[in-house]
């Protein structure tokens, strides 16, 4: 499709009608909201990463993550003698973890905490080995665990 556009000293010029077009859209004024057109994909998909976002903030902050800690231990018998480091130590008849050097947990219960070291009851006896008592500590959110500034 063509259209004549004659010029004022007589030549004539042919233009396609799209490129007219063209070319008034673009001398008129932009209205609100024309500079920036964008598909309607990208309305759907901030709406979902939204979405998204809230639903991973509310199971950060209400998930709970059980921390433990560690003392080196001993085995001789069917006891495990581990050294008391700082912090609090877990009560008599708590139930704890003995983890041997190859990786192996077995359970414990302990018997006796003294100021230097607590003694814990195996679940079955073993040869003697050396590795570390296990003990549960309190419970942390998810929040708390990954970013410890903000926990």
């Amino acid at each position: 499709m063509t259209e004549d556009v004659t010029e004022e000293d007589g030549e004539m010029l042919y233009e396609t009608v799209f490129r007219k077009r063209w070319r008034d859209h673009q001398s008129a004024g932009a209205r609100p909201g024309e500079l920036i057109d964008q598909p309607g994909w990208i309305d759907t998909g901030l709406v979902v990463l939204c979405a998204l976002l809230a639903v991973g903030a509310a199971a950060g902050a209400t998930m709970t993550v059980e921390r433990t800690s560690a003392m080196p231990a001993v085995v001789q018998g069917p006891s495990v003698t581990a050294i008391r480091g700082g912090g609090e130590p877990p009560a008599p008849g708590t139930a704890v973890q003995y983890r041997d050097a190859s990786g192996t947990t077995r359970d414990a219960v302990v018997i006796e905490v003294t100021t230097t070291e607590v003694i814990a009851h195996l679940m079955g006896s073993g040869p003697a080995s050396v590795g570390e008592l296990v003990i549960p500590a309190e419970r942390q959110t998810l929040f708390g665990v990954l970013l410890p500034r903000l926990g």
